[in-house]
């Protein structure tokens, strides 16, 4: 046991010793050359040399820099608010106007003008993938549907602001779609602002079915189909509008396309609508269809209209756009059956989405009194179903999400046994959308 710790020992002792020599020898050979020369002319011993490169290499580590620190990946911005927020898409816009009319006889100097605005604020919030839910606040006089001006007038009066948009909406998949409640149509079906007024939001239901679609120059076909309530009469029936259109579009090789289609819209007790407005309860356009002696429409209101447009994208900052509608009452009676059409074109070159592009845009407007049913029709041509017009629009696009908008309307009565006055109105407008 004693011979075997002694032994343990020894080579313990020679182990330690090895490699202890071996690191002289290893630091010998690591040595810089001059101290290596200096040793070996015995100016400086081995342990001296070692000392002194010890030395230099410690002051080498002080003094050098220290490594850059490795990047770490910038990490997304730790979110400080619900998750649900991101749900919501807010949307709106202000439109700030002067305005001026000219007509004969009607002001002591010949012209009115005045300064408006219009602020519309809302959102759209995804429930799920495949629903969502609006609400939009509108400015204007609620009794007034197809306007949401309001004039700076009244002596600082607060002004009003109203529930515009309410409503909800589901598309399960690209062949259908459904929206319910009081809603902004323009998105779903294909109109002319002479029929339907760009403010008007109608109330009711919508749903549009894709019918077929196709690679080659037949790209779809869809049916719109709609149902509106108008006025609930506690006895008696109410005041609906049921319609629908069917629609069309073909690619035309390159960047061409054109979409036609046909649409009917059958109104039910119309009368109760020219009541309200005879009162003085609906505010907004005036009757212009024909009317009897106790303020009884002389027509029913069956309204059949073809459409057309072709687009032509080939330059982006001039593409062009033509746009033709063509109407016909077919449930007018009496002298209304003599005054039962309606057309209306347009033809748009350019494109005003970006800063300091120019569009130009041409309208014509013609409706005998009875094509139209008056009461939701273009409100700035002053005429409502009873209208020729000229409209020229020129608009330019600013920073963001604005432009400036010039327009101006020439307008007279296609039926002039009332009134023969020839109205002249111009705007310019500032947008902002947001």
């Amino acid at each position: 046991m004693k011979t075997t710790r002694t032994f343990l020992t020894l080579v313990f002792i020679a182990t330690t010793a090895a490699l202890i020599g071996m690191g002289v020898d290893a630091a010998a050979d690591e040595l810089d050359p001059l101290l290596r020369l200096l040793v070996a002319k015995d100016i400086i011993t081995q342990e001296e040399a070692l000392s002194l490169q010890v030395e230099s290499e410690a002051i080498e580590t002080a003094e050098a820099p220290a490594p850059p620190e490795a990047e770490t990946p910038p990490q997304a911005a730790e979110k400080r608010y619900p998750a649900w927020i991101d749900r919501f898409d807010a949307k709106g816009d202000i439109r700030l106007r002067y305005e001026g009319f000219s007509q004969d006889g009607s002001y002591d100097d010949d012209r009115r003008d005045r300064f408006r605005f219009r602020l519309r604020a809302g959102f759209e919030a995804t429930v799920t993938d495949w629903m969502k839910v609006g609400l939009e606040m509108r400015n204007g006089d609620p009794s007034d549907p197809v306007s949401n001006n309001t004039s700076f007038d009244g002596g600082f009066q607060f002004k009003e602001f109203n529930l515009a948009e309410g409503y909800l909406q589901i598309r399960p998949s690209e062949r259908f779609g459904l929206i319910v409640g009081k809603f902004d149509a323009k998105k779903w079906w294909t109109v002319s602002d002479f029929q339907w007024d760009d403010d008007v939001t109608v109330e009711g239901l919508m749903t549009n079915f894709g019918l077929a679609s196709g690679d080659g120059a037949f790209k779809s076909l869809d049916l719109v189909a709609y149902a509106f309530l108008l006025e609930e009469q506690k006895s008696g029936s109410d005041a609906n509008l049921y319609g629908g259109q069917l629609r069309s579009t073909f690619r035309l090789g390159g960047d061409n396309a054109l979409k036609v289609g046909a649409g009917f819209d059958a109104w039910n007790n119309p009368q109760h609508i020219a009541d309200l407005t005879a009162s003085g309860d609906l505010k907004g356009n005036e009757i212009t269809n024909f009317i009897d002696a106790d303020g009884q429409l002389l027509s029913d209101f069956e309204i059949l209209n073809f459409f057309a447009e072709y687009k032509n994208s080939s330059s982006k900052k001039w593409p062009v756009k033509f746009t033709l509608f063509y109407y016909q009452n077919l449930g007018a009676e009496g002298l209304g059956a003599a005054n039962d059409t309606g057309y209306f074109g347009r033809v748009q070159v350019g494109d005003y989405k970006k800063q300091g592009q120019l569009a130009l845009r041409y309208s014509y407007y013609y409706s005998e009194p009875d094509a139209l049913f008056y009461v939701f029709t273009q409100s700035d041509t002053g005429r409502g179903s009873n209208a020729e017009a000229h409209r020229f629009d020129l608009r330019l696009g600013f920073v963001a999400k604005s432009h400036f908008n010039f327009t101006w309307y020439n307008t007279k009565p296609v039926y002039k046994e009332y009134e023969d006055e020839t109205i002249n109105r111009w705007q310019f407008d500032y947008i902002v959308k947001f």
